[in-house]
């Protein structure tokens, strides 16, 4: 595959979640791959947007790849390595490769936050919860 420029607006790919059987453990979030090798023309690089309803979270996972975000609308407190940071629209965030973080949503609206990962697709990214 060869890559080239590409533009993707959100409103054309659909919200994606956990499966059923997976919420209790995993928690309750959105997401919208917008950039990826199996359904764009790009690579090395993975991006999407995800949202988190108030009240709710992203437990805490891991996956080999490192993980920028970018906040995008609402408040939310990070975990990183055991470390809290609470994070508003306009916060940016690098989670290193390997290091255990969640997502919680501490505001009234809905939590939203651009992701992007150094990975050709969505697909390669392995998500690791741990009790």
């Amino acid at each position: 595959m060869i890559s080239e420029p590409v533009v993707v607006q959100d409103s054309a790919r659909e919200w994606e979640t956990w499966p059923d059987e997976d919420v209790t453990e995993r928690g309750v979030v959105y997401w919208k791959t917008l950039l990826s090798a199996d359904i764009t023309h790009s690579e090395a690089l993975t991006m999407g947007i995800a949202k988190i309803p108030p009240g709710e979270a992203l437990h805490e996972h891991r996956h080999l790849q490192a993980e920028i975000y970018l906040i995008l609308q609402g408040r939310g407190l990070l975990r990183i390595d055991g470390k809290l940071q609470p994070v508003t629209a306009g916060s940016a965030v690098f989670i290193p490769g390997n290091a255990p973080h969640s997502c919680e949503n501490t505001g009234a609206t809905d939590l939203r936050f651009a992701y992007v990962f150094p990975a050709n697709s969505f697909e390669e990214i392995e998500y690791i919860f741990e009790e």
